[in-house]
Parts: structure tokens; sequence; C-alpha cells
């Protein structure tokens, strides 16, 4: 075969080689790119799914605290209007977040941990308040343990020298440092309107009463004080990120209590 012939042979060869790899090379990239694509949604499913599991979650455990703290402090009078209106909205936020519950559980669950953390804030303000009983000693302090922390480990929480003294004092002034330090970062780091206002401004004067109690020897009620201001301060990061919005209308009716069909029956009852 001449040289001449044996080209024209292979050109044709060669082209449909190049050809098939071309196509090859196409549909490769076309299945990797679907794979990806496809992982992508898998994950992001994966994700969603989660999030609205972990949501419904953490919702169902802070609307069960809060609607016991509500119900507790339902059956006593809140004191002062801002306390008050603390707890006007504590109950709206816990309606709304029941009503958020099935469609949203994320949502839900920031309005939970809203109404918890203010219903939390209240018994606080509720214990600072409370007359001591007679004959009833404060138990003993442990002056080698930091607030909220475990005996040995970690840094005193208070803001005070290494190896400063402590004393009857200590607890009181670990709460106060750790409420200030989080009534100051709220409103540089979250939109602060309505409810949110209310709650903190609320959360302030907490902080100002926490601190004439200390300075006047009061130490019990000043940590419960400033207690009640740090977990009142958390209301308007949890309402920032349930991107709550707030009308003029009065609160939700609660819904009355029926029997649902197919309720099964209590137990037999305990014969003498």
């Amino acid at each position: 075969m001449s040289l001449f012939t044996r080209g024209r042979l292979i050109a044709p060869a060669l082209f449909a080689v190049t050809g098939l790899l071309v196509i090859v090379a196409d549909g490769t990239t076309a299945g990797a790119a679907n794979s990806q694509k496809e992982k992508k949604d898998k994950d992001k499913k994966d994700k969603d799914a989660k999030d609205g599991k972990e949501g419904g979650g953490k919702a169902t455990k802070d609307l069960r605290k809060a609607f016991d703290a509500i119900t507790d402090l339902s059956q006593t009078t809140v004191a002062g209007k801002e306390a008050t209106r603390v707890f006007d909205h504590a109950k709206r936020f816990y309606r709304e977040a029941v009503k958020a519950y099935a469609d949203d559980p994320r949502r839900s669950a920031e309005l939970a941990a809203a109404a918890n953390d203010a219903a939390r804030g209240l018994e606080h303000f509720n214990r600072a308040l409370a007359k001591p009983v007679t004959g009833l000693p404060e138990p003993p302090l442990d002056f080698d343990r930091p607030f909220g922390g475990p005996k040995g480990k970690g840094p005193p929480a208070w803001d005070a020298e290494p190896g400063a003294e402590r004393g009857p004092w200590s607890e009181a002034l670990e709460a106060l440092t750790i409420s200030r330090g989080q009534l100051s970062g709220v409103d540089t780091g979250t939109p602060v309107t309505g409810p949110s206002r209310d709650v903190l401004d609320a959360a302030k004067t907490l902080y100002t009463q926490a601190r004439t109690a200390y300075e006047a020897g009061e130490y019990r009620k000043a940590a419960e004080l400033a207690r009640g201001a740090e977990a009142w301060s958390h209301v308007p990061e949890h309402l920032y990120r349930a991107r709550w919005e707030i009308g003029t209308a009065p609160p939700l009716a609660p819904v009355p209590k029926t029997k649902g069909p197919g309720v099964p029956p209590p137990p037999p009852a305990i014969k003498d």
C-alpha cells in the first residue's frame, strides 16, 4: 500500500477517534456536573431537615420551660410597670412560638427562647424581691469556686485582680460583671426596637438596681437582679433571629382546651 493511500485511510480513523474522545469527555464533564448538583441538592435537603429537626427539638424544650415558668408567674403578682410589660411580651412570644411550631420550627425555637429568657429574668426578679424566711439561714458560700463553674477549674468570671480575696460579695460581683458584658454588646450588635427595646430597657433598670443593692451590702439580692438582667439581655437577639414583627393587635386569646377524638381513657381507679 502506498504512503498516500495509507494516509488517506489514517486520516478518517483519527477523526473518528478524536470525535469519540470529545463525546466521552463531554459526557464525563456533564456527568460530573450532574453528580455535583445532585450532591449539593442532597446536602441542602439534609441540612434543611437537620435544621428543622434541631429547631423543633429546641423549640419543644424551650416552649415547655416557658409554659411552666409563665404558668408559675401567673399565680403571683408581677411588680412594676417594666416587669409587667416584659411578662406580657413573654406570653405573646410564647403564643407566636406555638403558632410557628409546625411550619417554621427554627423561628419557633427563637421565639420560644425569647419567651423562656423573659420568664427566667422575671423569676430572678421575684426572688430578689422575696422576703427572708424567718429562721431560715442562707446556705454557706463556696469562696473557691467562680460563679457558674466547677470547683477549681477555669479563671474567675468576675473582673478582679488575680489572687483577689473572695467573700460573700463574690457571686454578686461575678453576676454583675457578666450582666454588664452582655448588656454592653446588645445595642451595637442587634437592632433594638419595639418589644426588644422594652425588654432591654427593663434589663438596664434591673442592672442599675443590682448595683445599688451591691453597694448597700445586699449581695443575694444584687446577684438575683443581675442574673435577671442577664437573662433579659438575650431577648433582642432571639427576636432578631426570628425576624419578629409585632403589630398593634391585642394578644391572642388562648385556645379552649377540648378533648380530641380517640383519647385513651385513664388507668383504672385504685380500690380501697
